[in-house]
């Protein structure tokens, strides 16, 4: 009797595994920011702004290839291009979670004893892409997330930042969804 229902049981589970492992997932915070109609393009990057936010020119350090600043000065986002060697790298998944762990490990550098992170990583999909994110926060300043995904070959990390009411909730999840609007809108 067991035999027969394992006979039955098998080529059900295996098909719930297969497809449960190629259907896209989306991010916990979603993708449904509401985005201005005007996008904003350097080089050969052109993607949407998010509403109430505006673009930035980096005028200190150059560091931002883009950033979008809201409205009230909350919060801002800003995406780079990686370079990035993946010579020993199996796949894109390996790529996405290097990178990931080589920004965490900048921030980390970058603010030593006042860097807070739980370890966790988020894995979906933006459009047809995969990408990785993480939370952080800078002790008693601002809390953070990163996205790090890959356009046309290009790697790029999106880093998005809340500096007032840094453990609200609910802007932090506002914050994260114009976020990952404004990466899906990404043409490269």
């Amino acid at each position: 009797m067991l035999q027969r229902n394992i006979k039955y049981l098998l080529p059900l589970l295996f098909f719930l595994i297969i497809s449960g492992c190629s259907m896209s997932k989306p991010s916990v915070y979603g993708n449904d920011y509401p985005l201005q109609s005007v996008s904003h393009k350097i080089e050969n990057l052109s993607l949407k702004i998010p509403a109430e936010y505006h673009f930035v020119e980096d005028n200190e350090c150059n560091c931002h290839e883009l950033w979008f600043v809201k409205d009230d000065y909350f919060s801002d986002i800003s995406i780079n291009k990686l370079n990035f060697e993946k010579s020993n790298l199996l796949d894109e998944e390996d790529l996405l979670y290097q990178a990931a762990e080589l920004s965490l490990r900048l921030i980390k550098t970058k603010l030593k004893d006042d860097f807070l992170f739980d370890g966790r990583y988020e894995w979906f999909d933006i459009g047809e892409r995969k990408a990785i994110a993480f939370r952080y926060e800078n002790k008693n300043r601002y809390s953070g997330r990163i996205v790090i995904t890959k356009v046309n070959g290009v790697l790029l990390e999106s880093n998005a930042l809340l500096h007032k009411d840094r453990n609200n909730q609910e802007l932090l999840s506002e914050l994260f969804k114009a976020q990952n609007s404004n990466l899906e809108s990404l043409t490269y």
